[in-house]
């Protein structure tokens, strides 16, 4: 043991010597006139954009939302091309080439476009509810079946956002096919879809619309989803759709509301609905109406009903991309 103590005094005065000689040679070069230069780390580039929360990209790689300080690590002491790309729901994406050398310090002020179509270029799926290994869905007092309008709604609905420049994903190809709420999910995953919107029809005593989105976790077949940042972007999708749906059918169709999945009958038992539980994008389930009142399966069995429906999730998709 003696020994190990002699070696570290003899390693600390060694560091002292050293670090003794190199203030001397420092101060040494200041006394000649030679000025000495850190290396620089880097470069820095605050990047504003109006309107704020834009996603800041630099080359291809995301750095964080506007207001954003950005550094450039890679930089070197010789300059090179940096893209700047700013991406914000609802308007036109910007791109901006800067010439950045470490030790740079430079701002971007970028005043972005708002787009002319808020849907052009978005991938929505639409999701008819039912049949699933739920149920094969609600029937109104005359017939009409949940199964029946939800198809007849998603195709319409699919004719007009690919009008307006929308790519739509269905999760299945017929009325009748039978889809769990699992694989639906996982066909709006693999389209990486930027919302998918479930359509449904419920079965209560009093009429209107409403609206669902995962408001916490559930567990389903051991898995448990889905992640805080879905349930956050659905919560603002939901609210999004219903202004939009609220303002084509105000004097049409009440609004019975914004909920959690957790009010639903599934939800309060798993925590959130299955096609929730599996979703890797934004999720919101649409009550078109409730089919099990005489008047709204009047309403959205009619051709003027069905159009108005799909006027109104139109309407409420183009009011959450143009955030």
């Amino acid at each position: 043991m003696p020994h190990s103590y002699a070696g570290r005094g003899l390693l600390a005065r060694r560091a002292e010597t050293s670090s003794r000689l190199f203030a001397v040679i420092i101060a040494a070069l200041l006394v000649s006139g030679i000025s000495i230069v850190a290396a620089a780390d880097g470069a820095t580039v605050v990047v504003m954009s109006n309107p704020a929360n834009a996603k800041v990209f630099v080359n291809g790689y995301f750095k964080g939302r506007t207001p954003v300080t950005v550094t450039v690590s890679s930089a070197t002491a010789e300059a090179a091309q940096y893209r700047f790309t700013l991406v914000l729901p609802g308007y036109e994406k910007w791109d901006l080439r800067v010439s950045l050398a470490a030790g740079a310090n430079k701002s971007i002020d970028a005043h972005l476009e708002r787009l002319a179509n808020p849907l052009a270029g978005r991938t929505i799926c639409i999701d008819p509810g039912h049949p699933s290994e739920t149920s094969a869905g609600c029937k109104g007092p005359t017939g009409v079946t949940e199964n029946h309008i939800n198809w007849v709604i998603a195709l319409k609905l699919k004719d007009v956002l690919v009008a307006r420049g929308a790519s739509v994903v269905l999760t299945k190809s017929a009325e009748n096919e039978k889809v769990t709420n699992r694989q639906r999910a996982a066909i709006a995953n693999a389209a990486n879809a930027a919302i998918m919107i479930r359509l449904h029809c419920d079965a209560a005593s009093r009429s209107g619309f409403s609206l669902y989105y995962p408001d916490r976790q559930g567990t389903k077949y051991g898995h448990t989803g889905p992640s805080a940042e879905v349930q956050a972007a659905s919560r603002i999708a939901a609210n999004a759709l219903h202004t939009g749906m609220k303002s084509v059918l105000a004097g049409i169709l009440p609004s019975r509301g914004i909920h959690g999945d957790s009010a639903t009958y599934v939800g309060s038992r798993q925590g959130a609905l299955t096609g929730s539980i599996f979703s890797q994008v934004p999720t919101v389930t649409i009550e078109m109406c409730v089919l099990t009142v005489a008047s709204d399966e009047r309403f959205i069995n009619s051709a003027g009903g069905q159009e108005t429906m799909v006027k109104a999730l139109a309407a409420g998709l183009e009011t959450y991309f143009s955030r």
